[in-house]
């Protein structure tokens, strides 16, 4: 009898996180899991005593891949690297997207976390230094309202053009007129 393949951890999630991204939220079982690991259902029940457990990893690991997109310096503009990362993110990983904000409010925290981040992040951009947390709050709850729109739109393929250059020059558009109105008013 051939010995047993012994598997951590990080492999089941990373099996899990690859049926996600390759056939969406829906298609994540323990069987599938398994099947993908060419095993039975014991790693992924040894590591994860329920698929909840198992879903909230994965959705973990989806949060630290939109976060990497939106740190990423597209721009010389931080608050623009940022939007332009939501919509690249939604773009390349149309699934994994579909998961964290389309499919259903499960993981509402981990999105909070998400904007927690941006929120901070926003600080880094000079223009907003001498915005209060509130007020830059309410300034990227209205940039995220244009942003996760038009990322959507990308996502289920209704823009034609979901270039980067397209992208940057959709959010400029609008976010200037957002953010001017807003540095006016304070």
């Amino acid at each position: 009898m051939p010995p047993k393949t012994r598997f951590n951890k990080e492999q089941v999630i990373k099996a899990a996180y690859d049926i996600v991204e390759k056939h969406g939220w829906k298609a994540l079982s323990a069987r599938g899991v398994a099947q993908k690991l060419k095993s039975s259902t014991a790693p992924v029940y040894r590591y994860f005593r329920t698929m909840d457990q198992l879903e909230r990893a994965v959705i973990v690991e989806i949060k630290d891949l939109m976060i990497q997109y939106t740190s990423r310096p597209y721009t010389e503009r931080v608050f623009l690297n940022m939007g332009t990362g939501y919509a690249l993110f939604a773009r390349d990983h149309k699934q994994l997207f579909r998961a964290l904000f389309l499919e259903s409010n499960h993981f509402k925290d981990i999105v909070d976390e998400i904007m927690l981040y941006l929120q901070e992040e926003m600080g880094n951009d000079p223009r907003f230094e001498p915005l209060s947390a509130d007020i830059r709050g309410v300034l990227l709850t209205k940039m995220q309202t244009f942003t996760h729109g038009l990322a959507t739109m990308i996502c289920v393929g209704l823009i034609n053009d979901d270039s980067e250059e397209y992208i940057i020059n959709t959010l400029l558009d609008v976010g200037g007129a957002v953010i001017g109105a807003t540095l006016a008013r304070n």
